[in-house]
């Protein structure tokens, strides 16, 4: 559970970073931005919204103050959340401190240090948290799932559905304010400390990753920009096609080079092969990532913006894609077979201009 609070709030992370770079059109003294569709984005040190979003709102600082009220999601990243307002849809926020004290029309989903559903709050959904210390004193009309280190609840505090709980501390007498199934794993400090050192070296891993590829994407872009350009071009209007095409370059590459392997003369043409097809993997989903990035930039932000700027998001949300179990591995690699199959179409298109 935790894996995937933390693949899903890096995301949210790394898109608040890249707001500053998104807000063109926006003034410097201004740090929101509000789109014709109702939705607010914005970002900055200290954020205090008054009056009611009537789309999304999605927000990143050092300390956020929602009180006014959120008709659909609300997304928050920053040191300190406090969230006064209702919100009619769900709640997804990471941060240092993390208050809900309006109510919750969805579900309820946070990763933090401190975690707090106050007593006047009443979550419709499901809640799904992970933190140091979680204090629940609302009521929850859904399902909960809870790691902690240690889990505090008020007198206020009803939950009707199933509760999920992996905590080191908690009441003894929390099954009477659960309407539903109790499971309980108990966590000791060790287990703690070995979960955080494999979760660290997953975190340390991810974002090697995410470094590599955003730096092979920008070198690629900065150094041929017509030449990346062209080829989401081709996966914007021939996706299928590349796919299939994808999907044939990768059987039958192997398979020729594997032939020509096991001949007297034909083993140098065989590593030239491979090593040409795992250029092609290294490069064949910088298209199809950037032209991610374009579609949901411009969707969201309703204006243009960079190659870069594009290329950095969709790196992102692929790489938090890449992690989740199973799906992951069918995004990975029809990702790979509609950048090979963009590959070969461009291939095919410069030799026809040749000849």
């Amino acid at each position: 559970m935790e894996k995937k609070l933390t693949s899903l709030l890096i995301l949210f992370m790394i898109l608040f970073a890249a707001l500053p770079f998104s807000a063109g059109a926006v003034d410097e003294e201004s740090t929101l931005r509000y789109t014709s569709s109702g939705n607010v984005f914005g970002g900055g040190d200290y954020l205090q919204i008054d009056p009611d979003t009537p789309g999304d709102l999605v927000l990143g600082g050092s300390r956020l103050e929602i009180n006014g009220n959120v008709m659909d999601d609300f997304i928050g990243a920053g040191g300190e959340l406090i969230i006064n307002g209702d919100v009619s849809g769900n709640i997804i926020a990471m941060g240092g401190s993390i208050r809900v004290n309006g109510n919750v029309g969805g579900d309820l989903v946070a990763a933090g240090g401190q975690i707090i559903l106050s007593k006047d709050s009443t979550v419709e959904g499901d809640i799904l948290l992970a933190g140091g210390q979680v204090t629940l004193n609302g009521i929850v009309n859904g399902n909960g799932s809870v790691s902690a280190g240690t889990l505090q609840t008020g007198e206020n505090f009803e939950l009707e559905g199933n509760l999920e709980l992996e905590a080191e501390n908690y009441p003894s007498d929390l099954e009477n304010n659960v309407g539903e199934n109790l499971s309980i794993i108990p966590q000791t400090r060790d287990q703690n400390q070995y979960a955080g050192e494999i979760g660290g070296l997953w975190i340390v891993f991810f974002f090697i990753g995410l470094l590599a590829s955003l730096a092979l994407g920008f070198i690629l872009i900065y150094t041929f920009p017509d030449f990346v350009t062209e080829l989401a071009e081709i996966v914007r209007d021939s996706a299928l096609k590349a796919g299939l095409l994808g999907f044939l370059l990768l059987i039958f590459v192997p398979v020729l080079s594997f032939v020509l392997l096991i001949t007297i003369f034909g083993w140098s043409l065989s590593l030239l092969l491979m090593l040409l097809l795992t250029l092609a993997a290294l490069i064949a989903t910088i298209p199809v990532k950037l032209l991610a990035g374009e579609m949901i930039y411009t969707k969201v932000f309703k204006k243009e913006a960079g190659n870069m700027i594009y290329y950095l998001i969709g790196a992102v949300i692929f790489a938090v894609l890449y992690e989740i179990p199973y799906l992951g591995w069918l995004i990975q690699l029809v990702a790979l077979l509609v950048g090979l199959g963009t590959l070969g179409i461009w291939l095919g298109k410069v030799a026809r201009q040749e000849s």
